[in-house]
């Protein structure tokens, strides 16, 4: 029963995202999505999806670097860009695989607590998730928008607070806040145990400097992942404004972040489609034949499609350099302190 439950909570986000492609796709027929991709310049295309992948994977590969070597073991970029490579190849099946082989990198060859380096990783991805709620804050205050009856801007307000408040109770927990403003010693024996756990390592040692720190060094890679879509949209003859991308794709994220589907496989197409259909334009509209529906499902399936295939690609080109340091022994159990 429990492998059935297991096999269950494993196939539900990909049934969900087929389930939403099912939808779009009767709405959007497939062979209108296929006329619309006609319009694309190709090589335009390629040529800039590949550049983008090239700024993420930097940007993300230095910052990782850096975290890592604080907090963890040395590394230099050189020496992660390998392992991130193959990384980002395993998240397109499963993320936390992903990662978690990352982090057996590091145990293998830094000789590395693989809990410590999962720790880091795990610091890393809350960081990024706060950058998406900030960006999709700042947002929702600049637009409106909704779905239905539904006014998505305010919830997005709504949970983003939520959320802002953890931020603050989450300082107050491992920087032990509250003793400090109360000038208390507050001891709780579960509290030390989490701080205790390798795990949890970063975020007990990591200052509010070390946040903000990390946080300047995401940045550049969450403004180029917010901004991509604009030069993307204008392979297909069209245009929508930056102001209109920067202040929209960062509520499409956070809703991509929602862990219906895996990595937001289908509910970012449709997030995009009903949130820009009203704000693209462009000489491609000239033809009676196509919609800005049609357009923009095919430029979100592109560019899906597009950075798949250069994570999968750069895991591949790195495979043989590193696959040393994924053997296929057991990772270390959850039970343990490695």
């Amino acid at each position: 029963m429990k492998q059935f439950l297991q096999k269950i909570k494993t196939l539900l986000p990909w049934i969900m995202a087929g389930l939403i492609f099912v939808y779009l796709f009767k709405k959007i027929p497939p062979d209108k999505v296929l006329e619309a991709l006609k319009q694309v310049h190709l090589l335009p295309f390629i040529a800039y999806s590949f550049f983008y992948f090239l700024l993420i994977y930097y940007f993300d590969s230095y910052s990782l670097a850096k975290v890592i070597s604080k907090f963890c073991v040395p590394i230099t970029l050189k020496e992660i860009l390998g392992p991130r490579a193959v990384s980002y190849q395993l998240s397109l099946l499963n993320y936390n695989a992903g990662q978690a082989s990352l982090a057996y990198f590091l145990k293998r060859n830094k000789n590395a607590s693989f809990f410590k380096a999962l720790g880091a990783l795990l610091f890393v991805m809350i960081i990024d998730l706060y950058w998406v709620i900030c960006f999709a804050l700042v947002g929702s205050f600049s637009i409106q928008l909704h779905y239905n009856s539904l006014d998505v801007s305010k919830a997005v307000q709504r949970f983003a607070l939520l959320f802002l408040l953890g931020m603050l109770v989450h300082l107050c927990f491992w920087r032990q806040w509250l003793g400090r403003l109360f000038k208390a010693h507050i001891h709780f024996k579960w509290a030390d145990w989490i701080r205790g756990r390798h795990l949890f390592q970063t975020f007990h040692h990591a200052t509010v400097k070390d946040y903000i720190t990390l946080a300047l060094y995401r940045f550049p890679m969450h403004f180029v992942i917010i901004s991509s879509l604009y030069p993307a949209v204008k392979c297909f003859d069209a245009h929508i404004s930056l102001f209109n991308i920067l202040t929209t794709i960062p509520i499409v994220l956070l809703i991509s972040v929602v862990p219906i589907t895996p990595g937001g496989m289908g509910s970012v197409q449709m997030a995009t489609i009903e949130f820009l259909k009203d704000k693209i334009s462009g000489p491609v509209f000239q033809n009676p034949n196509l919609s800005p529906e049609q357009i923009l499902f095919a430029l979100s399936l592109l560019w899906m499609l597009g950075n798949y295939f250069f994570k999968a690609l750069s895991g591949f080109v790195f495979m043989k350099k590193v696959q040393g340091s994924f053997s296929h022994e057991e990772l270390p159990g959850e039970g343990k302190e490695n």
